[in-house]
């Protein structure tokens, strides 16, 4: 039974409690209420059925409970669960075609109509609605579904905040210091007084202004070395003589981190705050890009400075635990957390390097010298995929060039040993954990030579099984950080020379990938822990992270695809090119990067790695979400399982 509108306010915030339509502007959504339709069901209707045609509208399930389900090899099949505040028919409006599953009502439902036109014209004109919107429909791809969104959303970045966007929005802002503090003189100043006034105040430059105090130009101690001193001019000339002109400005209380682009951008050292942000107002202050960086907050380029600088391990663990508080912030505004993993890699890569540093200095007052061999520390694991954001357990090992003899390579061995400890020491007091499984450079299994590390890939064509197979796996993700780049590089090629040279590893890492299958029961609840002490949690790496992280891995060593270490560049480098694998890629992409989200918040909330938490714990959207990645994840299996021909296995 359909009823007339009568109570579109009503409507209007029902339907505003839910996304998108929480994130569409108020005024649309109440636009969009006042044409709805109110529609009744009971329990045991078909809203539509399958193979029905689409229609022109939308549905938002004011009330009851809905199933999506379908008919598939002569079996009816549950495929989704819908709940009040969600979407129906969506799919089919956006394709245009059949409705690939019935719509079975299990509890008395209300639904309020919508025209599905007007949607699409909303969603098309914003991002965020619509990005959410094409993220909630990865049910679609259990039942062979590829849908479209309005705009670009068929790109696998697209809504994909950047950590620059991030700051940008969020960034501390510029603040001009006491007006009093800043040296400034009249054009027709000389030369000489200008330049002692700067000695006194100990400053690399001074602000030429005009009477009203109005920046007509800047003088940098470069230029009076190179427009005074040596060309030999006249200390008793005016200032202007040697001023650079114009003089970039901004206002006050403008992002420091928009200040810095601009600096960069223009090649400039200082830049000169004004009332309003132009020359033709007083001047407040100057900055140089080392004043804005300590104004912008914990920018990832201050930090990567400050670790370069960085004198003692103490002072390094307190820039690690500025990294991790700025990781919560940049989640919770919205940054990919594939993104994020990228920026934490150059920053935990600049601390191995610094802390090598350090390391050597300290042997070096010991007496010890490092062989004069190549040597470079490498990473595995998440951080050699660049995806370790908190710092959990490392995984690292080291290689140096073979000498002449075994007794040569074992003393060189013995002192390599000492700097690799002396660095994995420095990472555990900078707050990371030392791996259980013995993955560390200070471990003599996996510091060895070049010729020893060769050999033993190249047997990797016959490890069956246990732990050769697990070194394999995990050499798979090496990633140079720092040392002599080429010794490493030579190590990768030799992994993906061994891979794409024996089929029967590629079937087996490929059979591993695909043996943990989606943690979604029939009934579509989780499947958690019931022993080891974790019992009703659910396990998001083994369980999620994992399948979808070895199916890229595998897929990338198949097509040699070697520009990326990431799962997240990966499933990019998949998308541009292998065309059969594309709509698969760009799922995946986002049900990784959403996985990853979740775990790293889970992990930052707890204190702990983020590896398991409580279904419970989860909002509604938040499961319902989940339990769509994890039919993604039902997908790339089975494209594993196509591309290596494995046998078909059921849930």
């Amino acid at each position: 039974m359909t009823t007339p509108n009568v109570i579109p306010d009503r409507i209007a915030a029902a339907m505003r409690s839910y996304p998108p339509f929480s994130m569409l502007p108020k005024e649309a959504v109440s636009s969009l209420a006042q044409q709805a339709r109110v529609k009744a069901f009971s329990d045991g209707d078909l809203i539509w059925e399958q193979g029905d045609p689409p229609t022109e509208d939308v549905l938002f399930l004011a009330r009851g409970r809905v199933e999506y389900v379908w008919t598939v090899d002569n079996r009816l099949e549950l495929v989704d669960v819908r709940d009040i505040g969600d979407l129906l028919g969506l799919t089919a409006l956006l394709e245009s075609a059949p409705f690939r599953v019935s719509a079975r009502v299990v509890e008395d439902s209300l639904v309020y109509i919508l025209p599905g036109n007007e949607f699409k014209h909303l969603l098309d004109a914003n991002d965020t609605a619509r990005n959410y919107v094409r993220r909630h429909l990865f049910w679609a791809t259990r039942v062979g579904g590829s849908v479209k969104m309005p705009g670009n959303g068929g790109d696998p970045l697209e809504g994909k905040r950047t950590i620059l966007q991030a700051h940008l929005d969020g960034a501390q802002v510029v603040r001009p210091r006491p007006v009093e503090r800043l040296l400034s003189c009249l054009p027709d100043e000389s030369i000489r007084t200008a330049a002692k006034r700067m000695a006194e105040r100990k400053v690399s430059s001074i602000l030429v202004v005009n009477e009203q105090r109005h920046p007509i130009g800047i003088v940098t101690s470069n230029d009076l070395v190179r427009k005074a001193i040596v060309a030999e001019l006249d200390y008793q000339e005016p200032i202007r003589k040697v001023m650079s002109s114009p003089v970039y400005t901004i206002r006050a209380n403008r992002s420091a981190t928009a200040a810095v682009l601009l600096m960069l951008r223009e090649r400039i050292g200082q830049i000169c705050i004004t009332q309003d942000g132009t020359p033709n107002s007083p001047a407040l202050d100057v900055c140089t890009h080392k004043d804005l960086l300590t104004q912008s907050g914990h920018h990832p380029a201050g930090l990567l400075r400050e670790i370069r600088l960085a004198r003692s391990v103490v002072r390094l663990r307190e820039l690690c635990d500025e990294v991790e508080s700025i990781t919560r912030s940049y989640l919770e505004s919205g940054v990919s957390a594939i993104f994020l993993g990228q920026i934490c890699a150059e920053l935990y890569d600049e601390l191995v390097h610094r802390l090598v540093e350090l390391a050597r200095e300290e042997l070096l007052e010991a007496g010890v010298e490092l062989p004069e061999v190549p040597w470079a520390w490498i990473t595995v694991g998440s951080d050699g995929r660049r995806e370790q954001i908190l710092r959990t357990d490392m995984d690292n090992a080291f290689v140096f060039g073979a000498g002449k003899d075994a007794e040569t390579d074992e003393a060189n061995r013995k002192i390599f040993l000492q700097l690799a400890e002396k660095v994995v020491q420095g990472m555990v007091d900078c707050g990371f954990s030392r791996c259980q499984g013995g993955v560390m450079a200070s471990n003599p299994r996996w510091c060895r030579t070049n010729r020893e590390w060769i050999d033993e890939i190249k047997n990797y064509g016959d490890a069956r099984e246990g732990d050769q197979l697990l070194r394999a796996l995990i050499l798979f993700d090496l990633r140079y950080v720092t040392g002599d780049a080429k010794i490493c590089t030579a190590l990768r090629t030799a992994v993906f020379d061994t891979v794409a040279e024996n089929p029967q590893l590629q079937r087996q890492i490929a059979e591993a990938a695909v043996e943990t299958p989606p943690p979604l029961n029939f009934w579509g609840k989780f499947v958690v822990e019931k022993k080891g002490g974790k019992e009703g949690l659910f396990d998001i790496k083994a369980r999620g992270l994992s399948p979808l992280r070895d199916a890229a891995r595998i897929l990338a060593l198949k097509y040699r695809l070697t520009a990326h270490y990431s799962t997240g560049g990966r499933l990019e480098e998949l998308n541009d090119r292998v065309p059969q694998l594309r709509e698969m890629a760009r799922l995946a992409y986002d049900g990784y990067d959403s996985l990853l989200r979740l775990r790293t918040l889970t992990g930052l909330s707890r204190g702990d790695a983020g590896r398991y938490f409580e279904p419970g714990s989860l909002s509604k959207l938040e499961r319902a979400h989940l339990a769509n990645v994890f039919d993604v994840q039902r997908m790339v299996q089975q494209a594993v399982r196509t591309e290596f021909h494995l046998e078909s296995r059921s849930r």
